[in-house]
């Protein structure tokens, strides 16, 4: 008797351990994305004046230099895969010193700026058909924020649509 009181105890409580940590691992409403830059002052030159707020960084020479590279690592979104339960959400975080946009597309590819395109041997993705009204919609200035609204299930691809290296995937589940 005694030793089946021990084993329910014990059945017991690995059902309990076993709902907490199903639902530990189970995906969060919602995550932050992190939008980074090293842009400097010679962005400002470069430019026009508030190109960049930043007070120190890589010069434009530097950054037009690792476009070899498909662009420069300092620029990205971080992290760049992400997790959120179904009907989460997504709020980009821009700590870096330039405009960026935070757009779902249905596919990577170029962003809206030809120079940089080309640059990089990009073509603009469908979104930018609509011209540069898309960038102000989910565009995120230095210490500011943009939320998504509640995702469906599925992979959602975001990026900078002006420079278009900065990507992250949100898988909802």
């Amino acid at each position: 008797m005694r030793r089946r009181r021990s084993m329910s105890s014990l059945a017991g409580a690995m059902m309990l351990v076993l709902a907490f940590s199903s639902s530990a691992i189970a995906a969060p409403n919602h995550r932050t994305v992190q939008i980074l830059d090293n842009c400097g002052p010679s962005f400002n030159e470069f430019l026009g004046e508030g190109a960049c707020s930043r007070p120190g960084g890589m010069s434009v020479d530097t950054f037009f230099k690792l476009f070899g590279i498909g662009g420069s690592p300092s620029w990205r979104f971080s992290p760049g895969q992400v997790k959120v339960a179904s009907g989460g959400t997504v709020t980009a975080i821009n700590r870096g010193g330039e405009f960026h946009s935070f757009t779902e597309v249905a596919d990577f590819g170029g962003g809206c700026i030809p120079e940089i395109n080309a640059a990089l041997g990009l073509s603009a993705v469908p979104e930018c058909a609509g011209g540069f009204g898309i960038i102000g919609a989910t565009g995120v200035g230095p210490g500011g924020s943009l939320s998504t609204g509640p995702l469906s299930t599925g992979a959602h691809k975001f990026m900078c649509l002006i420079h278009p290296w900065q990507r992250t995937t949100v898988t909802v589940d």
